[in-house]
């Protein structure tokens, strides 16, 4: 069985990094890192993920659009990817965005910046159990 491909889409390359290291270390997953919106639209052709971990980032006047936009895009050109939000809990109109989102089925899952690197696989994990 190949390995899941978790495409991590965030703006911060230092997180990025280490998100990537911890999870190819502490799961069977190998882990993308993907700088900005343009880049995860043709990293998601190229390589086809399995989750797309998206960022709620603090760059732009609609972050929450953007974020469900790209996920949207994502599974368009890589049926069967599994989308999750990286929300900012301080954030409750993002927060809100996203548990509407989840309800109707626009992304599989969100968690929110201050969750630890544990969960954040163990969500990941549970998207494609065994």
């Amino acid at each position: 069985m190949s390995k899941k491909v978790v495409m991590l889409v965030l703006c911060r390359r230092v997180i990025t990094e280490l998100l990537i290291e911890t999870i190819e270390k502490h799961s069977d997953m190998k882990a993308i890192g993907v700088y900005g919106i343009n880049e995860a639209r043709s990293a998601a052709v190229f390589n086809r993920p399995s989750i797309a971990l998206v960022e709620i980032h603090e760059k732009h006047d609609s972050p929450v659009q953007e974020a469900l936009d790209l996920c949207k895009e994502v599974t368009g050109v890589a049926p069967g990817c599994k989308t999750v939000i990286l929300c900012p809990e301080a954030d409750k109109a993002s927060v809100q965005a996203c548990i509407e989102a989840k309800r109707h089925g626009k992304i599989d899952d969100f968690l929110f910046y201050d969750s630890s690197t544990d969960y954040l696989i163990s969500k990941l994990e549970s998207l494609y159990p065994e």
